[in-house]
């Protein structure tokens, strides 16, 4: 069975002194990054998968969970 890199997607909603802000999680490296939310795409996955394919992460697919996304990924390195 192949193995993959699970990156966990959740939106985080505005704060009295932050904006509107997406997490991305690796599962296997136990890190996570905050980006801003950006309103020029239509969700929370698109930016993830847009932030990452920027940061050269090769991607396979995605899942839906219950309040967030989880994108499967063929590239194992951090996010950081």
């Amino acid at each position: 069975m192949e193995n993959f890199h699970i990156i966990k997607v959740k939106y985080l909603g505005a704060t009295e002194t932050r904006g509107s802000r997406v997490k991305l999680e690796s599962e296997r490296f136990k890190q996570y990054i905050l980006t801003d939310y950006d309103y020029n795409f239509a969700n929370t996955y698109e930016i993830a998968e847009n932030w990452l394919k920027a940061n050269g992460f090769e991607l396979l697919g995605k899942a839906e969970g219950k309040d967030c996304y989880y994108i499967i990924s063929t590239t194992f390195k951090p996010l950081k």
